[in-house]
């Protein structure tokens, strides 16, 4: 009986044993190891696949330069601040920006490029004109297209309000 639970547990290891690979703290690289050394005494208790995004995450982070640092950190506080509806709501919109074509995705970041080189004034008065139709809860015509900035073979959707406000629900 004790070789058959032995034999089920080398069996157990084998099949688990790829998906619970795990980076060991001396696998690290030390810019790794600098990034996570808050973690660095729960490291061994963490699964073997939070070690490895993590890892990966150290490492993308010690490339970044300084200014895309504090850019990254500025998006964490801001998704820090969000209540948990609107987490869920901007992980639907990843997922959605994640399933466009990279076509689509190409013309959405021109689109979004674009609106950015508006000036400020500009911007607000076509967000304001967005929530216009939106509380009309009426579709733009043509008109409202052409300043909205929507393709006719586009769905016409609202521009992103500046860094740190939130749009109007």
């Amino acid at each position: 009986m004790r070789s058959f639970a032995s034999l089920v547990a080398l069996l157990g290891l084998l099949l688990l044993g790829p998906a619970q690979a795990a980076t060991g703290w001396d696998q690290l690289s030390p810019a790794q190891r600098e990034v996570l050394e808050p973690m660095r005494a729960d490291w061994a208790g963490l699964p073997g696949e939070k070690q490895d995004r993590l890892a990966r995450g150290a490492e993308r982070w010690s490339q970044l330069s300084p200014e895309e640092r504090d850019h990254a950190r500025q998006r964490l506080e801001r998704w820090r601040g969000m209540s948990p509806d609107e987490r869920k709501h901007m992980r639907e919109k990843r997922d959605r920006f994640r399933r466009l074509t990279p076509e689509e995705r190409e013309r959405l970041r021109e689109r979004a490029e674009q609106f950015r080189r508006l000036p400020p004034q500009e911007q607000e008065r076509i967000r304001q004109r967005f929530h216009e139709l939106r509380e009309q809860r009426r579709a733009p015509d043509a008109e409202d297209r052409k300043l909205l900035g929507c393709a006719p073979d586009e769905p016409c959707k609202p521009p992103k309000p500046p860094k740190g406000e939130h749009p109007p629900r």
